[in-house]
């Protein structure tokens, strides 16, 4: 745990990247495995053998996740990344990550996934103040994220303190 929350805290200090690095999905990707490992969802909802991370309207972020589920579990499960074009594409899933492209659909998605313990996450600055629980920016030119608490736990998932320690809190 301590090894994943230091190549966390690592990626969070030296990841210089630009917005349009190409590498930029591989970093989020990495942002978001590492994610998975500092959030617990309730028992009821990681009982089956696979980890389902939904994709919405990002092709290059679902590459990159995919290449990562070839090498990586989370915890002793199968991770399995899935695609979805539109809101009403995404089927049960641990994580929903929604692409910059489908910013606007935040608040639906939040609407859809109420009473689902299933983690938010946005491409686009400032959506936690429409439901995310997660959301990526750029910082000093810098990857980053905001993060807000209540938006997890309103899921039903607890977010470990070193997470919310290394993110920008929003209430």
């Amino acid at each position: 745990m301590y090894q994943k929350l230091l190549l966390l805290g690592l990626l969070f200090l030296f990841g210089t990247v630009h917005k349009s690095s190409a590498q930029m999905p591989k970093f989020k990707a990495l942002f978001l495995y590492n994610f998975t490992q500092n959030v617990d969802w309730p028992t009821s909802a990681t009982s089956g053998s696979e980890f389902i991370v939904t994709v919405v309207g990002d092709k290059e972020m679902a590459k990159e996740l995919k290449n990562l589920a070839k090498v990586k579990k989370v915890g002793t499960k199968t991770l399995v990344i899935k695609e979805a074009n539109a809101l009403k594409d995404i089927e049960t899933s641990h994580v929903v990550f929604l692409g910059s492209s489908k910013s606007n659909l935040m608040s639906q998605l939040k609407s859809q996934q109420a009473n689902v313990p299933v983690l938010l996450i946005s491409s686009k600055e400032g959506l936690c103040e429409q439901g995310a629980g997660i959301s990526f920016m750029i910082a000093s030119g810098k990857l980053r994220y905001q993060i807000c608490e209540a938006n997890i736990n309103d899921q039903g998932l607890q977010v470990n303190s070193k997470l919310l320690s290394l993110g920008t809190v929003v209430k």
